[in-house]
């Protein structure tokens, strides 16, 4: 599988999932009401652990509490995170489609509105396009009887109607009409400048250090931002929405992936999905924006400008402690260790680290933030032999698991960005139709997290996305004067598919084999971006049917649904290492056995939960 269909933050889980299970405290002692497999576990678990423990300065990071210098960093991961989630919906006012009129010659003036009188016999009901045709050519004055109602031609200038917005791209760029198109683009360029920034900046953060990231990611994010609030026209606003894209998602992952390296295992499960909430309400904070901002220009520059106070990080953020292990730079990691043992009022062991010799060996537990390996090549071991995603098609259980994740993650990113597009459409004040349409996400991931080992992966994923799809295909069939009820429905919906894109990411993780998590997350995320890149032009659709965006969200994320029921229960059980125990997984389960082996403390069961940090990439 090539480097690109590896993007995102999906590309560090297998890391993650590989020492999870290992710094998640002592291991605990096999007894005899243990069966096989889970002593098996146990032992993998206890050899691991000896193995990270080798390393002095990794055991103290292990070792250290929650203290202040994590909350730290976390504090400062959320400000980032809450500066960078605006630029991911801020389109859905940047490129707002409004009503708009054909240019009447010899009616319409330099200070013409959009509603006057001469409207309704002169523009055909219900057109924006087309203009009725003066029934003599030399004739100027602006009288009705000089308009013939039998026939219209088609107009190349239009008036806007700038009561709620006063300007957007959509007036600027005179997006209507035969370029009405060219909308649905800057949602799509951004996407696709997220899939493009999850490669780049990912390796670059992986090379050359966290910090790093966050400055290549902070000057595109800000840089991006600001010149296209300069565009003179619609083309360099998409060549910078698509460097905005690269920027926005290289600071959330960069910046997340920084702080889960600074913060202990046992708070991590709980640290990776608090880490939605500042995304949640940055990506409110923008529809607050709106709200006192009606000009696409400065609005642009409110919701990106502040990336550059983040440059102060290059200060004020201390270097991931695994990257600087990772790299051999031994005394940099000591440094840190010393500082934030010292704001945590706690004493590092001095024979933990009397050892200072900077040539230690790259350490199997730093998360890459662009490529994961599941193993170390030793130098006495040949190289690997290069895994595919085409290894998992090749049997029968695996294609048909692989296909149905591939839908799930493209169906998850399209509703997701498709209902934040389309609460625009719902009717009522769109500006709190916005921002409770962001704000919804706090208490599904609550709900995710509460629930994940209780009802199980597949249960509760069918359960959200039936229940996600069910409220928006309903909906659809509400009529347009109960306001109330659509908005309501709709809420439902991104409820349930915002719980379902943290369970999938889980869920996925789990269903591939280790040796091939890292390819198989990597394909989910290209499907996934491709959903997000179709996400505006669904979206797009109220204009033919006003209800027909949300019918589409409700029926795909139905079946969905129903195709997740195909798979097999994961919690509680060990995970596939090799694609042969994949392929033999759950063969003794049915379909609609949703709980699975003997239930585990989260320790073992929860080796995946830190997946749970990407949703919108």
């Amino acid at each position: 599988m090539s480097q690109a269909t590896q993007s995102g933050t999906t590309k560090s889980l297998s890391m993650m999932v590989r020492y999870a299970q290992v710094e998640q405290g002592a291991p605990f002692p096999d007894t005899p009401e243990d069966p096989p497999h889970i002593t098996d576990l146990k032992q993998k678990r206890q050899s691991k652990m000896e193995e990270m423990e080798q390393d002095p300065i990794l055991t103290c990071l292990y070792r250290m509490r929650f203290g202040a210098s994590q909350l730290y960093v976390y504090a400062l991961a959320w400000v980032a995170v809450i500066i960078c989630a605006p630029v991911y919906v801020d389109y859905n006012f940047l490129v707002r489609q409004v009503p708009a009129r054909c240019v009447v010659p010899s009616c319409d003036g330099n200070d013409t509105s959009f509603n006057e009188s001469f409207v309704q016999w002169a523009i055909p009901e219900n057109q924006q396009c087309k203009v009725y045709q003066r029934s003599e050519a030399n004739i100027t004055e602006c009288e009705e009887e000089y308009f013939s109602n039998d026939t219209e031609t088609s107009c190349s200038e239009w008036v806007y109607d700038t009561s709620l917005f006063t300007s957007t791209t959509v007036t600027e760029f005179d997006l209507v009409c035969d370029s009405d198109w060219l909308r649905p683009l800057a949602g799509s360029m951004y996407m696709l400048g997220m899939l493009l920034g999850a490669i780049t900046i990912g390796d670059l953060a992986d090379r050359f250090g966290r910090k790093m990231g966050i400055l290549v990611s902070v000057l595109l994010l800000g840089g991006g931002g600001v010149l296209s609030a300069v565009s003179p026209n619609y083309t360099m606003f998409l060549v910078m929405r698509l460097l905005t894209g690269a920027g926005g998602v290289g600071l959330f992952q960069v910046t997340f992936v920084l702080a889960v390296e600074f913060i202990g295992a046992k708070w991590r499960t709980f640290v990776g999905i608090m880490i939605e909430v500042p995304f949640a309400l940055g990506e409110a904070m923008t529809g607050v924006f709106a709200i006192f901002i009606r000009d696409w220009r400065w609005l642009q520059v409110a919701v990106t400008a502040p990336a550059f106070l983040l440059l102060s990080y290059m200060w004020l953020m201390p270097e991931s402690v695994r990257w600087l292990v990772s790299q051999g730079r031994k005394s940099d990691a000591i440094k840190i260790i010393n500082k934030a043992a010292k704001v945590n009022g706690v004493e590092v062991p001095k024979h933990l680290l009397e050892d200072t010799n900077p040539e230690i060996p790259t350490v199997d537990g730093t998360i890459s933030v662009a490529n994961s390996k599941d193993d170390l090549v030793k130098e006495d071991q040949p190289p690997k032999v290069k895994k595919t995603v085409l290894d998992l098609l090749k049997t029968p259980n695996m294609r048909r698991r692989s296909f149905n994740m591939f839908y799930c993650w493209a169906v998850c990113t399209l509703v997701y960005y498709g209902l934040s597009s389309n609460s625009g459409n719902l009717g009522g004040n769109i500006f709190v139709n916005f921002i409770a349409t962001m704000l919804i996400e706090i208490p599904s991931y609550v709900f995710s997290y509460l629930v994940l080992d209780r009802m199980g992966r597949k249960g509760t994923l069918t359960f959200v996305l039936l229940l996600g799809g069910g409220a928006c295909f309903i909906s659809g069939f509400i009529p347009k004067e109960i306001e109330w009820l659509i908005v309501t429905l709709s809420l439902v919906g991104k409820f349930g598919i915002a719980a379902a894109f943290a369970i999938v990411y889980v869920y996925s993780a789990e269903i591939f084999p280790t040796e091939y998590r890292s390819v198989g997350i990597g394909a989910c995320s290209m499907c996934a971006r491709i959903g997000g890149i179709l996400a505006p032009f669904i979206s797009s659709l109220a204009s033919i049917y006003q209800p027909l965006p949300l019918l589409v969200f409700g029926v795909l994320s139905i079946i969905s649904g129903l195709l997740i029921i195909l798979l097999p229960e994961t919690v509680g059980c060990e995970l596939p290492q090799t694609l042969q125990e994949s392929e033999d997984f759950g063969r003794d389960q049915s379909i609609w056995y949703f709980s699975c082996c003997k239930s585990r403390s989260n320790d073992l069961t929860g080796e995946v939960n830190e997946g749970l940090e990407e949703q919108k990439i």
